[in-house]
């Protein structure tokens, strides 16, 4: 399989380097602005400025760029997605109106994360029209070269860019006032980070491995009158699940907003 990656910023290069790992992908195309210095020390990219000739060559072609530079791009690569499955990664924008560009694509919606970097993204897609289960099992073998998948209607698009494509950033928040919470009651800030950010994988790992719901690890932790009660009503006290749902709710509002924008600036 070959495929071309248009836009390689920091969530399309390193798609491109993992799609480049795997052996059933023979050529990754990478499209930049300005060309990229020096070789790469992975054979199967291949880097260079013309959007056009990437797809061309392309079986699958990924779109890793802006929102703002979507319609420049998918003028760009139109003559060369017929019949081929094209990837958006782009935020906000709707299926409808990348077809209305690409008319003989096969269109594919979806939102990964800044853990695309390590290969461990999530990546929640939705399918356009015209997909066979083929071309399905091949998206999923795409998204699963940089991390985990699922499938969710294009109605909750803009909800999951707002919840798992922000939320790297607000966990970075969270992590950051852990480890300054540390800082206050004496540990040092290397020793505190590290407590904080194995912390933080080791419980979402064993919430994932063991299916279990986030309440119930809570009740095994805590203990009347105990030091982690003490915590969580604290915690209680400043609102925290409010402020994390509103976070995530004005998140969703804005990238409707950017939706709406690009609908409205496409000529009908």
């Amino acid at each position: 399989m070959k495929v071309a990656v248009v836009g390689g910023g920091k969530i399309g290069e390193a798609v491109a380097q993992s799609l480049a790992l795997s052996e059933d992908v023979s050529n990754v195309f990478v499209t930049r602005r300005t060309a990229r210095s020096g070789p790469s020390t992975l054979k199967k990219l291949q880097f260079s400025t013309d959007n056009l000739r990437a797809a061309s060559e392309a079986d699958v072609i990924i779109i890793a760029v802006k929102a703002g530079d979507a319609k420049h791009v998918l003028g760009e690569i139109s003559a060369a997605s017929s019949g081929k499955i094209v990837i958006s990664l782009m935020a906000a924008i709707s299926i409808k109106r990348i077809q209305e560009s690409l008319p003989k694509a096969k269109v594919v919606r979806s939102m990964p994360n800044i853990a695309a970097t390590i290969g461990e993204a999530i990546t929640a897609y939705s399918l356009g029209n015209g997909l066979d289960e083929k071309d399905a099992k091949r998206v999923r073998f795409v998204l699963g070269c940089f991390g985990d998948s699922i499938e969710v209607p294009e109605s909750l698009m803009n909800a999951v860019t707002a919840l798992s494509g922000s939320g790297p950033a607000y966990i970075a928040v969270l992590i950051e006032a852990m480890v300054s919470a540390g800082l206050k009651v004496g540990i040092p800030r290397d020793v505190s980070f590290k407590l904080v950010t194995k912390t933080l994988t080791g419980t979402a790992d064993l919430l994932s491995k063991k299916g279990m719901h986030p309440a119930e690890l809570r009740d095994l932790v805590t203990t009347p009158a105990g030091t982690t009660i003490a915590g969580i009503y604290e915690l209680e006290k400043g609102s925290l699940r409010t402020i994390m749902m509103n976070a995530v709710e004005a998140a969703t509002q804005a990238a409707e907003k950017v939706a709406k924008k690009f609908e409205d600036e496409t000529p009908r």
